[in-house]
């Protein structure tokens, strides 16, 4: 499905598009309180399902990009939910079919 098909910018997006981002994958705390260490990234495309405050996804694949020691913390097939300016760190796409 991924393969054959395009990736624009994502600047409004419509219930049914397929987005593609980066989210970083955070270490265990050490502390009690203290900010936690970036040990990787993790590639996400998911459909979106449902806009209101937040955004609702339904995740159609997580790929590794960066950390070797770290673990995926999604799943395939499960349903996320990010804040919008969170999409947007993480240099949002959208995929669109040739």
């Amino acid at each position: 499905m991924i393969e054959n098909q395009n990736l624009v910018p994502c600047d409004k997006s419509r219930l049914g598009d397929t987005l593609k981002w980066v989210e970083p994958l955070w270490a265990e705390p050490t502390k009690p309180r203290g900010k936690r260490d970036q040990i990787g990234e993790q590639e996400i495309t998911a459909e979106l399902l449902s806009r209101s405050d937040l955004l609702e996804f339904k995740v159609v694949d997580v790929q590794h990009i960066s950390g070797e020691n770290s673990t995926l913390t999604i799943k395939r097939d499960s349903v996320i939910t990010r804040k919008k300016t969170s999409i947007e760190k993480g240099n949002c796409h959208k995929l669109v079919a040739e």
